[in-house]
């Protein structure tokens, strides 16, 4: 059986060998809103891919490359928003759809082949997800894990609160491990989330073969806390006491580091509340400063010859979940 090593952290060969199933699978990419209304267009990355999200004149979505089919420069730098996409080297236009719509001072040129590749979308809970996969299964299948646990039309009415946005240089797989437990509360985070969530008290035994389902104690004012992971990408801390959820929008660039953009979703009156938002704002921000700390020292504990990836307490059956998932792959 393949097992994992500190190696996998730290080389460019393992990376590369998980990025190809990361493509696969597929990777929450941003939240619909973003790409409302016809002509949308954002740029995004999915195992370093560039891939543009679009939105069509009948509201149908789009993931197209972001990359143009004459001389290679990508389309689209962030957001726009127009009846086409339009190349701002040669002006070389498409579709919505990716379908090649002008070319200019090419009369005569065999332009066979210069649609933009199109790769699979779909919508969930108000997240748009994307995969490489020219057959990928379908989303709701790699969500149902999910789907007792919740309600995707409430998700899909959340809006956005406060954005924090980071560049880490430490595995992805680091990241994930560390979103997905607890244990951790006791020792990294003493002062701020064990008095609300000990990490003695949380369950992860409700974890599967794909996803992580972490349980919480009840505190008496925050209420309880929901910890889920949809291997590979797809991060989610949900409080429903506050009916608001924390995604953790996670993007591997290389086998030591990641982009990292955590995002507050809250239902839109609370999301309304500037104080409100600067508060949980300021809080997240304390957590994964805390969270940095812990993640910056085990990438370079790593890197050690005398790095072993040591046995797992009942505590981080998640993490035991997830470390079987990538070996797989």
């Amino acid at each position: 059986m393949t097992v994992l090593t500190p190696r996998d952290y730290v080389d460019a060969a393992s990376f590369e060998r998980e990025r190809q199933r990361l493509g696969a699978a597929w990777t929450p990419v941003c939240r619909a809103d973003e790409v409302a209304g016809a002509g949308a267009q954002k740029s995004v990355v999915v195992a370093g891919v560039p891939v543009l999200v679009t939105r069509g004149q009948d509201g149908a979505l789009h993931a197209l490359s972001n990359v143009c089919r004459h001389r290679g420069m990508t389309l689209v730098d962030g957001e726009a928003r127009a009846d086409a996409i339009r190349c701002p080297y040669h002006l070389w236009a498409y579709r919505l759809d990716g379908a090649l719509a002008a070319a200019p001072f090419m009369d005569g040129a065999d332009l066979g082949g210069c649609d933009l590749p199109r790769y699979a979308v779909a919508e969930w809970g108000g997240w748009v997800f994307v995969s490489l996969s020219p057959q990928p299964s379908p989303l709701a299948d790699a969500l149902a894990p999910l789907a007792g646990a919740l309600d995707p039309a409430a998700l899909a009415g959340l809006k956005v609160g406060y954005r924090l946005a980071f560049e880490h240089a430490w595995n992805w797989k680091v990241m994930v491990k560390n979103f997905g437990e607890s244990y951790h509360h006791i020792g990294t985070h003493a002062g701020t989330l064990q008095p609300l969530w000990p990490g003695g008290q949380t369950d992860a035994s409700a974890s599967g073969p794909g996803w992580i389902d972490l349980r919480h104690p009840d505190h008496p004012e925050a209420g309880t806390l929901g910890v889920y992971v949809v291997f590979p990408l797809f991060l989610l801390a949900v409080t429903p006491a506050q009916g608001s959820t924390v995604w953790y929008h996670l993007t591997p660039l290389g086998p030591e580091r990641i982009q990292l953009e955590i995002v507050g979703l809250y239902p839109p009156e609370a999301a309304a509340d500037a104080d409100a938002m600067a508060r949980d704002q300021a809080t997240l921000f304390a957590i994964h400063q805390e969270d940095m700390a812990a993640c910056e020292r085990v990438q370079a504990g790593l890197r050690s010859p005398d790095a072993i990836l040591g046995p797992l307490s009942p505590l981080e059956a998640g993490v035991a979940r997830f470390r079987e998932w990538v070996a797989a792959s």
